[in-house]
């Protein structure tokens, strides 16, 4: 029998450096703050609901809104990192035992600095002290869509870089309240983040989700692991487009938990959106989502193919009219 493809590394977290005093401070302070069981959003005080899971985009579970904290979860559970064998410079950083929707953070190492793409409930210190010490120092930390923003707050705080927030969801922001100046970048439209990372807010599943765009072409070849990694454009869509679970094609979506399909007028404005872009993988924010070649091909077949399963066909230029039946 053939053996599955590996596409990552799994590599244990060690406290080789110690991470830095004040990010000690900044975990020990949001310790105790209550965490949703079942979205991972940290709220600044206790209360009885979670907005996010009452929300028709997720869900409350049959036996009730639950609540933990960073600090129960610190000590019951403990990153490690899956580096991609393809692209050395992609790592995703994993939570064991999962907890919540599995939120998986991705990590890019680029020319110009690294940054995190997405947050997870659990921060420890031997993860703080992995990304302080990156050999390309971190730069920033930027979130998809409400659905994971999590303890965003506390992971910025801790490593001291900036969050980039789309704006339209600010109100699903739920420690707005608790910001200094410059904490999060509310932003709009397009973000750079670097020559190379750009922001692109889409739309559909929220109003603000976004995905990132990495033009792996224009990165400078400073080593030989640089030479042997893929220099094609990369999307990491989060749930702003799903990746199939056979990594071929993509769907829309919502809500996915309770499985509502997402408009199909904002299926045709996201495609229009990403057509303006150069790209031939596409990663979700999950292990094992990634269509890694033929992207963009497979990204307009799958367009077409969710607009006549939904009843829909293309009329003059971008119209939707409905499908003629046979």
């Amino acid at each position: 029998m053939p053996r599955r493809r590996q596409f990552y590394i799994r590599e244990d977290l060690t406290e080789v450096s110690r991470p830095p005093p004040r990010a000690l401070e900044v975990l020990a302070g949001d310790a105790d703050l209550p965490v949703c069981a079942t979205c991972a959003t940290q709220y600044p005080a206790a209360r009885a609901d979670c907005p996010v899971c009452e929300d028709p985009r997720q869900w409350v579970p049959g036996t009730g809104q639950e609540w933990t904290t960073l600090g129960e979860l610190a000590s019951g559970k403990r990153n490690y990192l899956l580096r991609d064998v393809e692209d050395p410079r992609i790592t995703l950083i994993a939570t064991e035992p999962s907890f919540a929707i599995s939120q998986t953070p991705i990590v890019l190492e680029t020319s110009e600095g690294s940054f995190i793409w997405d947050c997870a409930a659990v921060i420890t210190p031997p993860l703080v002290a992995h990304l302080t010490h990156l050999r390309r120092p971190l730069k920033a930390m930027a979130i998809s869509h409400p659905h994971f923003f999590s303890t965003s707050l506390t992971w910025a705080r801790a490593l001291g870089v900036p969050l980039y927030i789309n704006a339209l969801d600010k109100e699903w922001y739920a420690r707005a309240a608790s910001l200094e100046a410059d904490e999060v970048v509310f932003w709009s439209g397009t973000q750079r983040l670097s020559a190379n990372i750009t922001l692109i807010e889409c739309g559909g599943h929220f109003p603000g989700s976004s995905v990132l765009h990495w033009d792996r072409a224009g990165e400078p070849l400073t080593s030989e692991a640089d030479a042997r990694a893929p220099d094609t454009g990369l999307l990491l869509v989060a749930d702003t487009v799903m990746v199939q679970p056979a990594q071929k094609g993509f769907t829309f979506m919502w809500s996915y938990p309770n499985m509502i399909p997402l408009h199909p007028p904002d299926v045709l404005r996201i495609q229009k959106i990403l057509s303006e872009y150069d790209f031939d993988s596409v990663s979700g924010t999950w292990p094992d989502r990634w269509v890694r070649t033929g992207a963009a091909r497979s990204f307009d077949e799958s367009v077409e193919t969710y607009l006549s399963a939904t009843g829909w066909e293309r009329g003059r230029g971008d119209e939707l009219v409905p499908k003629r039946k046979v």
